[in-house]
C-alpha cells in the first residue's frame, strides 16, 4: 500500500497576509481522513489574531473582523493544539497534505515561534504531500493556474467552501490521492517522496526564476525552499 491508499492528514490555514514572517493565522484546519472518505477533524478552529483583519481577506475568506472577536480563540491554545496534534500523526506515520508547503508550514513554524512554543517535527520524520509541488513534477508544462481551485478542476475533485481551512483540506486530499492513483512514478514513501518533493521545487523554481531573468520581468525570484527541517 503506497502513501495515497492510506490515512491521510489535510493541514490548511487561513492568514492575514502572504508574508509567513509577519501574517498571523486566523483559522487552522486539520483534518484526518481514512481510505474510505470518511473525515475526523482535529483542529478546526478561529483565531482571534490580536491585530487588525485586511478587508481583502474578509473577501477572500467570508471571515469578518466579528467572526474573529465572538468566535475567535486564543492564538497560543490553537496553535499549541495544532502541533500536539501534527506530531501525534507524525508518530503514527500518518502523511500530512499540505497544498504549497512552502507558505503554511513556515507561516506555522513562525507563529509558534513567536508565541515561545515548542517546534514543528522535522520532515521527515513529518512525511509532507505538497499536491501543488506532485502537480508540477508530473504534468509541468500543462497550461493554465496551479491555484487549488483551478487543480482540483483538472482532476475532477469537487472544492466546497473554498478558501475555508475545511474545504480546502478535503479537496487537497482529494488531488493527493488523485495524483497518487495517476502516476505511477509517485509509488514511493517516506523520506523518498519527501526527497523526491524538494527535488521538483528546486527544479521548478530554478526554471521560473531563468524565466523571469529571460523575459526581464519586474517581480522579485522565488526563493522559498520546500520544508525539510
Amino acid at each position: 500500500m503506497f502513501w495515497h491508499e492510506g490515512p491521510l492528514a489535510a493541514f490548511d490555514l487561513e492568514a492575514t497576509g502572504v508574508d509567513t514572517r509577519d501574517a498571523r493565522i486566523i483559522e487552522v484546519g486539520l483534518f484526518r481522513f481514512e481510505p474510505d472518505g470518511t473525515a475526523t477533524p482535529l483542529v478546526d478552529r478561529l483565531i482571534d489574531p490580536g491585530v487588525p483583519l485586511p478587508g481583502k481577506v474578509t473577501a477572500l475568506t467570508g471571515i469578518t473582523p466579528v467572526d474573529l472577536s465572538e468566535r475567535g480563540s486564543d492564538p497560543r491554545e490553537v496553535l499549541e493544539e495544532t502541533r500536539r496534534a501534527i506530531g501525534s500523526l507524525v508518530e503514527e506515520g500518518v502523511p500530512i497534505v499540505v497544498y504549497h508547503a512552502t507558505y503554511d508550514w513556515p507561516l506555522l513554524t513562525n507563529e509558534l515561534a513567536r508565541h515561545g512554543l515548542g517546534p514543528l517535527p522535522s520532515v521527515p520524520p513529518a512525511i509532507l504531500v505538497d499536491p501543488l509541488v506532485l502537480d508540477r513534477h508530473v504534468d509541468r508544462y500543462r497550461k493554465g493556474k496551479r491555484t487549488l481551485s483551478a487543480v482540483s478542476d483538472h482532476y475532477g475533485v469537487p472544492l466546497e467552501g473554498a478558501h475555508r481551512a475545511s474545504g480546502d483540506a478535503a479537496a487537497t486530499v482529494g488531488v493527493a490521492r488523485r495524483i497518487g492513483e495517476q502516476y505511477p512514478k509517485l509509488h514511493v514513501d517516506g523520506p523518498e517522496l519527501v526527497a523526491l518533493q524538494v527535488r521538483a521545487h528546486t527544479e521548478w523554481r530554478d526554471s521560473f526564476n531563468a524565466y523571469l531573468t529571460k523575459v526581464g520581468a519586474s517581480r522579485p525570484p522565488i526563493r522559498e525552499e520546500w520544508p525539510t527541517g
